[in-house]
């Protein structure tokens, strides 16, 4: 991994026709990221002055923990991207601002290096799901015993918790019975 902490190019050694690398059997791409199919794709690379356009596809499969049932399973990625790339120099931290739509597509590099490993970390990280599921329809674990559902039903008596409004159901019953009895 430490060698993939150093991948990338200075800014110096991208010719003015632009640059494009390929990679293949990326696997170690940290701890906080399981690969199971390891990563390819290609990065292109075209200066314009100090700013750097960067387009890229990635393929390949990480190993997440589904947020329901805390299955491990298997997502696959996919995914094109676009990124202009400016020095840290250029931003400007005395006024606070908000970012426009394009200017979201923004990353940055320091003393003219561009870390392929970490653009190619972050890109990973953004194709993920917020919510991430084995599946579309996952059941989940019961919250009483801990049983994953989906692998069959549990014994355990559904929970239902009482609504803040229970009283006022029983003072309606209670309203009714006084009524019938003709009070």
């Amino acid at each position: 991994m430490k060698e993939l902490e150093n991948w990338g190019v200075s800014l110096e050694d991208i010719p003015v026709e632009g640059l494009k690398i390929d990679f293949n059997e990326l696997k170690d791409l940290g701890e906080d990221l399981e690969v199971k199919q390891p990563f390819s794709g290609y990065l292109k690379l075209k200066k314009i002055g100090i700013e750097v356009k960067l387009e890229g596809f990635l393929k390949g499969s990480l190993v997440l923990t589904c947020d329901r049932c805390l299955t491990p399973f298997e997502f696959f990625i996919e995914h094109e991207f676009e990124v202009n790339l400016q020095p840290v120099s250029s931003l400007n931290f005395e006024e606070e601002k908000e970012l426009s739509e394009e200017e979201m597509d923004v990353s940055f590099y320091s003393e003219s290096w561009i870390s392929f490993y970490e653009i190619l970390r972050e890109e990973i990280f953004l194709s993920l799901p917020v919510k991430k599921l084995c599946k579309e329809d996952c059941k989940g674990l019961c919250p009483i015993c801990g049983k994953n559902l989906n692998t069959g039903s549990c014994n355990c008596k559904p929970y239902k918790k009482d609504s803040p409004f229970a009283i006022l159901k029983t003072l309606l019953k209670e309203k009714d019975k006084t009524k019938e009895k003709g009070g």
